[in-house]
């Protein structure tokens, strides 16, 4: 059943997917990161510490919170001008 299209270039896809192909992928994900950064400053609900993820990770993978505990901890870094 098709239900959607692929959000780069407008082909139908099935429903479960947001792009038809490898490179539609990889496009999608380059706008995203263009958009939101390469990485997202994520906090655990549970323990209080914030991790450094990659936007990629969470759109191919997922996140679960038992899953934090393999990222670096967000670090500030104050900027000087």
């Amino acid at each position: 059943m098709i239900a959607s299209v692929c959000a780069i270039c407008g082909v139908p896809i099935p429903e479960s997917r947001l792009t038809c192909s490898d490179d539609c992928h990889e496009k999608a994900v380059d706008i995203i990161e263009g958009q939101f950064g390469v990485y997202k400053k994520v906090v655990d609900a549970v323990s209080g510490n914030i991790y450094r993820v990659p936007v990629r990770d969470i759109i191919e993978l997922g996140l679960k919170q038992q899953d934090l505990k393999n990222y670096p901890a967000w670090v500030e870094v104050d900027h000087v001008e």
